[in-house]
């Protein structure tokens, strides 16, 4: 007979754990959330918009919300201190809220018909019109607002609640359960593709949130007294509000369904909540899982430049 330590509901057991998930009331920081809370984590959920988050809370029954403002320091710091007073310490925080920025012409092989794949269909541009459209359409100030949200706030969120992460696992040492609070990033493997995938700036500012995570891991076990483990999930397509064109207003759940002809994707379909959920207690219950990028994605980056 199996051994009850290896069933799931052991393996994944995450109950009594308070856990924060910025951007967590729709998209992939629900999905996280819905996660946490389903493995049993008291799950509060982080964002700029109160009427979401509360909306969110009732709909799915989570621990409570709080205000943020993840491109902000003081925001931050206020963040902390509020979570301070509720729960005196955090276990597992999810750096998720991130956004698109600017869009243009470029390749994306993600079309199955080849129509944006350079070595196929797409038109290639003279530099002098190549120029003109992606100037029109990138600024330094929107690759500043963006850089702020998906790689900026990533550094200021760790750090702010590194405090709170470093008391979640001494509480664990002290009440005798072997386990150590972690900070997990969601990055993309929009950091990782050498395609601008028609948004250079989103691409960049991913690929600094992935390497910012893995450097985060080191210092915050070679230069703090914090026993915190730091990991990423790099998702590939996931229905958002950000991928989707809509979302059902009551649950804030977003649709793929009208994109699934354009995807190429070797699974041929989008993730699904469960697999991100699942991804997400993998990294918070695993303690040998420190340090690493999990790259979720359905193959894309094992075939797509």
């Amino acid at each position: 007979m199996t051994s009850s330590r290896f069933s799931p509901a052991h393996l994944f057991d995450l109950t009594g754990r308070v856990a924060l998930v910025t951007g967590g009331a729709t998209g992939i920081g629900l999905m996280q959330a819905q996660g946490l809370a389903a493995a049993g984590a008291r799950v509060y959920v982080a964002a700029r918009r109160e009427e979401v988050l509360r909306n969110a809370v009732e709909q799915y029954g989570f621990a409570g919300y709080v205000t943020v403002d993840v491109t902000d320091k003081e925001s931050l710091q206020q963040l902390a201190k509020e979570m301070q007073q509720k729960e005196g310490r955090l276990d597992i925080v999810i750096a998720n809220a991130g956004g698109a920025g600017p869009t243009h012409h470029g390749a994306d092989t993600s079309f199955p018909d080849g129509s944006m794949d350079p070595a196929k269909k797409l038109e290639k541009l003279a530099p002098e019109e190549y120029t003109k459209q992606l100037l029109e359409a990138n600024s330094f100030q929107n690759w500043t607002d963006l850089f702020n949200l998906n790689s900026h706030s990533v550094f200021f969120t760790a750090v702010a609640l590194l405090p709170l992460l470093a008391k979640g696992s001494e509480h664990a040492k002290a009440s005798g359960k072997n386990y150590t609070s972690c900070f997990i990033t969601t990055g993309s493997i929009s950091g990782v593709v050498k395609q601008s995938q028609m948004h250079y700036a989103y691409n960049a500012s991913k690929a600094a949130a992935n390497h910012l995570t893995e450097t985060l891991a080191f210092e915050f076990t070679n230069t703090t007294t914090a026993r915190v483990r730091v990991n990423g999930i790099l998702p590939g397509v996931f229905p958002s509000q950000m991928t989707a064109d809509s979302k059902d207003s009551t649950t804030n759940k977003s649709d793929l369904s009208d994109k699934l002809p354009t995807m190429n994707v070797p699974v041929g379909r989008p993730g699904t909540e469960e697999e991100m959920a699942a991804a997400t207690q993998f990294l918070a219950a695993n303690e040998y899982a420190h340090s690493m990028l999990l790259t979720l994605d359905g193959g894309f980056t094992a075939h797509a430049p």
